[in-house]
């Protein structure tokens, strides 16, 4: 059954639970402030100050980037953020913030190529590992985004974000009850069937969505969501 994009939104607007990537706001890189470090001013006679050294070049340029991707001026921040880079190759928090903005720019293969740097100097990292795997699933490669899901709840098992996001991966690939297990993690039993009901809602499945939603009912029947989203798979 085919479903227009008003009834889409309504069904994706039922989901009981806000995930990652679910891009939520991911951590910045802390910055040193550079108040009081650029030396003597020297009035107009004398010769330009000589250049940073390296380091502190490096951190000139990652707090110029930060300020710039706040303000949303992405392009440059990924400028500046490479210079960083460039100045200090060991610089912390510049390949996190450009696979983030690179992802932003739809440049996927450099985002890819970020976040692996990323979490080769992180690999401990479940937010890291959670907002790969969440890239991943945007893109619609469920077996890696499963992978690095998993890696993170192996890292850390409360970690809701890493498990909502593998619920949702999980519905995608049909497996309903695995999804199930995940949301449970996160939310209460009715909460999460009304969630799946929505996933296979979301594929068609209608017939099966309005069963997970009776079973979702059964156990609260005052959850709005799921009486929403059962009366429109009724009208249908």
């Amino acid at each position: 059954m085919r479903y227009n994009s008003g009834f889409m939104a309504a069904v994706a607007g039922s989901l009981m639970l806000l995930v990652a990537g679910c891009a939520l706001d991911r951590k910045r890189p802390a910055v040193a402030s550079l108040a009081g470090k650029s030396g003597k001013s020297s009035n107009s006679s004398r010769a330009a100050p000589a250049e940073l050294p390296p380091k502190q070049a490096a951190e000139v340029c990652l707090a110029t980037a930060q300020a710039l991707e706040e303000n949303g001026y992405e392009t440059e921040a990924i400028l500046q953020y490479e210079k960083a880079r460039q100045h200090n190759p060991r610089i912390t928090g510049a390949s996190r913030r450009l696979a983030v903005l690179y992802d932003r720019k739809n440049d996927f293969p450099h985002a890819v190529t970020e976040y692996q740097a990323a979490i080769k100097a992180n690999p401990k990292d479940a937010d890291l590992l959670n907002d790969f795997g969440y890239f991943q699933y945007e893109r619609g490669n469920l077996t890696e985004s499963e992978q690095w899901l998993r890696r993170a709840i192996a890292i850390n098992a409360k970690h809701e974000r890493a498990w909502g996001n593998l619920a949702m991966n999980l519905g995608e690939q049909g497996r309903f009850d695995e999804s199930y297990d995940a949301f449970t993690k996160v939310v209460g039993p009715a909460e999460a069937r009304s969630n799946v009901a929505v996933l296979m809602a979301r594929q068609g499945q209608s017939d099966q969505a309005k069963e997970s939603l009776r079973l979702a009912l059964a156990t609260d029947a005052d959850l709005k969501p799921a009486k929403v989203l059962q009366a429109r798979l009724q009208s249908e």
